[in-house]
């Protein structure tokens, strides 16, 4: 019976540690792939500020993605402040095997955007996502990326 209990708590430990969800939009990216100038727009609006989030890009990939790693831009403007970033993420490990979850064909990224971040005002944001994929030695950019099924993100609220 004691051994039901710590198993219990250890449950209700793990569940009350994990941020909340506050925010998620995913967008389905067209099965020919993701054309170098097709950004994915997605639009959060913060109920309390300032407070403190973290944001996550959310990647859903099948067999077709040709690369280990994936590029991207990300833009986020609220009001009249906008940051741009480009970002690297490792999509498979050494040897080839892809990360992230799921089954079969398609894995799931959750890929850290930006971690304790503060919204500073209730005033909606737009985020921006475009891949920027390339050969090596191809300066312009993969045209068409293949494999990626799905974009999106996901926000979490940093307070319990």
């Amino acid at each position: 019976m004691k051994n039901n209990w710590i198993l219990i708590i250890l449950i209700f430990l793990t569940i009350s540690c994990q941020n909340a969800v506050v925010f998620e939009q995913t967008k389905d990216i067209n099965d020919s792939g993701w054309h170098k100038d097709s950004l994915v727009h997605l639009n959060f609006k913060p109920q309390h500020a300032p407070q403190t989030y973290n944001l996550f890009f959310l990647i859903r990939n099948d067999q077709k993605y040709p690369y280990a790693n994936l590029f991207l831009i990300g833009k986020m403007a609220q009001g009249q402040q906008q940051i741009i970033d480009t970002l690297e993420y490792a999509m498979a490990d050494e040897k080839g095997r892809w990360l992230g979850s799921g089954i079969w064909d398609l894995k799931e990224s959750k890929l850290v955007y930006k971690k304790n971040y503060t919204f500073k005002d209730t005033v909606p944001v737009h985020i921006s996502i475009q891949q920027a994929d390339r050969k090596s030695g191809n300066v312009s950019g993969d045209e068409i990326l293949p494999g990626i099924k799905t974009v999106g993100i996901i926000i979490e609220s940093t307070h319990k």
